[in-house]
Parts: C-alpha cells; sequence; structure tokens
C-alpha cells in the first residue's frame, strides 16, 4: 500500500507545538483533529477523488485546510489569495476543481466527525507556477516526491537538532510551504507564522522570545534585514539555520547578515517547483561559497549540464542547459500533456531552463536559456504581463524584461507602443486588481518600435532602456 505523504507527519509528537501563528496555535494532537473536521465538512461538500483550490494565507487555519483537503481523499492546490481572476479562473479549469476554497476557521467545525482518508492515487498536492505560454503550469508533487524531499532537506538543514522555524515566505510558494511548514512537520518541529515581515522589530521579538532556530528568506528579505540593521542594530542569537534561495544573493551584504544571525550556519540554496523544490545547496563553511556556487545536489538528486538544443551532455566547465532527476522531481504538469513533453529530454531529465557549469560536482547558474527571470523569489512570465498590458486602454503592444535590481535580483519592466498619451499613475490604476505585486513593471518606457528577429520574432534580451532606436521617453 502507497504511503501518503499526509501519514508522514509527525502526529505522535502529541501535545507538542505543530503551529502558530500569533493569533492561534495548535499542537499536534490538535492540528491532526482540526484537519481531520475540515476533512469532513470538504468531502461533505465536494466529495472525494478530486482537487480542491485553496487561498494560501499565512494563517493556522490555512495549513489545517490544507491537510484536510488531503485527510478528504483530495488533492489541494494552494493559490496566492490575490491571483488575478482570469488565472484563478484558468487554475480552475485546468485542475476540473469544482471550486475555490478559503480556509475553514475552527469555530466552524465544532462537532463535526473527524476524516482520515487520504487518496494514494492522487498527488499530495499541486502547485502552479508560471510558463513560458503566459499561462500557469501546474506542477503535479507526488507523494514519494515530498517524502524524499523532506526528508533530504531535514538532513542538511538538521531540523531535527532545530527543530523550530520563523517563517515569512508566502505560502503558496513551494519554498515556504514545502521546505518550511511541512519539512517541519516531518520533524516534530514548531512552525511559527509571520505575516508582516515590514515590522522588522516586531519580527526580530517574536523569533528572540520564542526561541526560534531556522528561518529562510530571499535575497530581498535579506536586504531588508541588513538595510535596517544599518540604521538600528539587529541581533537574532538563537537562530542556528539560515536559508537563501529563490535567486543569486548580494555576497557583500553577508557579514551584516552574520552579524544579525551570529551562531547560524547559512546555506544558499537552489532550485525549482518542480523539484520539490530543492535542487542544490552550499553552506558558509564551503570553501566554494563566496564563489557564487549554488552548491553539490542534495542527495537523491542528479544533474546534468547538456547543449540546450541537442541534450547531449557536454565536457565538464562548459556551459550549457541544467537538467535534473530524482525522486523529488515531478512526473509532470497537470492535464497538460504538451507541456510535460517539452519540459523533459527524451531519456527522462527535466529540463530546469537554466545555463550552468559544473566544476568538480559544483553547480554556477550563469543565466536563463528563455524569457522567464525571478524577482524577490517568484517566477516572473514576460508574456502573461504583456497580455494584460496589451489590453489597455491607450496601449497599442507592449514588451517586458526583466532588469538587475539590488533588492529582488530582477524586477520587470516595460516598453509601450501607445495609442494615445499614458502616465504612470493611470497605468498603475488599470493594472490594479490585474497582476500580484511582483509582476506589475517598476518602470515604463514608450517605444516606437521593438527588436525584432528576421522572421518577426520579439527579442526581449535586447530590451534595454538605454535603447536609442526605439526607446522615445520613460514615462513617467
Amino acid at each position: 500500500m502507497t504511503t501518503t505523504f499526509v501519514e508522514q507527519l509527525a502526529w505522535s509528537a502529541g501535545p507538542a507545538i505543530a503551529i502558530s501563528d500569533g493569533n492561534s496555535a495548535l499542537s499536534y494532537e490538535q492540528l491532526s483533529c482540526q484537519s481531520a473536521r475540515a476533512a469532513t465538512a470538504i468531502r461533505a461538500r465536494w466529495g472525494h477523488g478530486g482537487y480542491v483550490v485553496v487561498k494560501a494565507q499565512s494563517t493556522v487555519d490555512f495549513v489545517a485546510t490544507l491537510l484536510g483537503v488531503m485527510f478528504s481523499g483530495n488533492c489541494p492546490v494552494p493559490v496566492n489569495p490575490e491571483t488575478p481572476a482570469s488565472d484563478l479562473e484558468y487554475i480552475v479549469g485546468k485542475s476540473a476543481a469544482p471550486g475555490v476554497l478559503e480556509p475553514i476557521p475552527a469555530a466552524d467545525l465544532a462537532g463535526l466527525a473527524e476524516t482520515r482518508d487520504p487518496a494514494p492515487q492522487l498527488p499530495t498536492m499541486v502547485l502552479f507556477t508560471s510558463g513560458t505560454t503566459g499561462y500557469p503550469k501546474g506542477s503535479v508533487v507526488s507523494h514519494a516526491n515530498l517524502i524524499h524531499s523532506c526528508s533530504a532537506m531535514a538532513e542538511y538543514l538538521r531540523y531535527r537538532e532545530f527543530p523550530s522555524a520563523a517563517v515569512v515566505l508566502p505560502l503558496y510558494y513551494s519554498y515556504g510551504l514545502l521546505s518550511q511548514v511541512l519539512c517541519q512537520l516531518t520533524v516534530g518541529g514548531k512552525v511559527r507564522l509571520i505575516s508582516d515581515f515590514r515590522n522588522v522589530p516586531k519580527f526580530a521579538a517574536i523569533v528572540n522570545d520564542e526561541g526560534l532556530q531556522t528561518f529562510c528568506g530571499v535575497p530581498s528579505t535579506y536586504h531588508t534585514l541588513a538595510m535596517f540593521h544599518g540604521m538600528s542594530p539587529l541581533s537574532m542569537p538563537g537562530v542556528r539555520i539560515l536559508c537563501s534561495a529563490g535567486a543569486a544573493l548580494d555576497r557583500s551584504r553577508f557579514q551584516d547578515i552574520k552579524s544579525i544571525f551570529p551562531n547560524s550556519t547559512f546555506f544558499n540554496n537552489y532550485g525549482m517547483t518542480e523539484a520539490a523544490p530543492r535542487i542544490s545547496y552550499i553552506s558558509e563553511d564551503d570553501e566554494r561559497f563566496h564563489q557564487n556556487s549554488c552548491g553539490r545536489p542534495m542527495r537523491g538528486v542528479e544533474v546534468r549540464i547538456v547543449d540546450p538544443e541537442t541534450h547531449v551532455p557536454l565536457p565538464e566547465g562548459e556551459p550549457g542547459m541544467l537538467v535534473v532527476r530524482g525522486a523529488n522531481v515531478t512526473a509532470g504538469y497537470l492535464n497538460d500533456e504538451a507541456v510535460t513533453r517539452r519540459a523533459f529530454t527524451a531519456d527522462g531529465w527535466l529540463i530546469s531552463g537554466d545555463i550552468a557549469r559544473m566544476d568538480a560536482g559544483y553547480i554556477t547558474i550563469t543565466g536563463r536559456h528563455d524569457d522567464i527571470f525571478n524577482s524577490g523569489g517568484e517566477k516572473v512570465a514576460p508574456l502573461e504581463i504583456e497580455r494584460v498590458l496589451a489590453l489597455l486602454p491607450g496601449v497599442e503592444a507592449a514588451a517586458v524584461t526583466g532588469i538587475l535590481d539590488e533588492r529582488r535580483g530582477m524586477i520587470p519592466v516595460a516598453f509601450l507602443k501607445l495609442q494615445s498619451p499614458l502616465n504612470r499613475r493611470q497605468i498603475l490604476q488599470e493594472l490594479k486588481g490585474k497582476l500580484v505585486a511582483a509582476k506589475i513593471p517598476q518602470r515604463y518606457y514608450e517605444v516606437s518600435g521593438f527588436p525584432m528577429t528576421a522572421n518577426g520574432k520579439l527579442q526581449r534580451r535586447r530590451l534595454d532602456p538605454g535603447d536609442g532606436t526605439h526607446v522615445l521617453r520613460e514615462i513617467l
């Protein structure tokens, strides 16, 4: 009989605190009870054997509801609560979900029976991520994928030795949900959800007062902490494990980070949603840490560098496409055979889309083969933004690319061919509610045209604010 992921959680930890959000806290016994009651409510409303889209809020009730979907014999599809209506409609349609579920408050479950009947034949969850077509694609995370990934991550991050986590990352990201929340719950750890990271002193007080031992962020998270530390010193000596992922970390801030967390070991990580979510890591005590390497593959993961077109393996040190396989790697995308087929080599390796080189087993990422880029840890597909911009009043055509940014790694910038005059305020007003914050371009340029190939395809890599051939002005 296949073991399901939800059955692998540390339910035997019983009275130990499993999760807290500052408003409520649940022990493992209480989390099991609330999740099982949520399962009863979900099964009564929507049956079992299907997919349930859940709004991923940073709350105890969301985590209990997510596990409740699993216990109900369904597969959860967590989504950003601010997902635009058009994207949400697409996700619901692609997953054939009966609707969208808000996290169920504990008070609404009082008196219900408990259901614990997970479905081993279904994935443990589906995580939608940006696709090159401009539409999200649903990465299927199997029970075996997540069981292996949590085991391997907990091992190298020493979660059993340091069983508590401060979680500021959104729970619709695989990084926060899988590598922090669910991974800690497999070892009997305490998860502390912190929904508002903007109040840095309050965040530091929570970490210190509650004795939290591990923390994960994206480069912009650490940029924020370092900037605040420069104005008002911070100290969180109880934190023993630090993680960064989602984009390259600015190593010039490393000493500031170590000053804030003086007793920590820092890990830089590389991964993707399709790897649930980890591929490789490197710790600060590795001699190659400051060489911009993202380390060696995690246990159970194999990596190759291949020719981007032929997928023939390349000699060591030569840059090419990074491909990956392992027990944590997805088998494909939900209800999307064509996209799945394009995502793998003929011999079954997942194509990452990243250009990299390998030296003595160490991976160094050198760029993206396609146009998708990371902004503050979130994948951004230019075509997705372009589709929205092109429908704005006064816009004839739009093109988007990413440019380097100190805080977020890269930020989206838009180039617009206008039919009538527009200013930045008008554009931002029109975009409200149509794109999530990370995907709203930070700067806008009016252009006379776009750099194109001989056969009429847009050359996004040639989009440049300093391009005097096409750029007329910055839209202010």
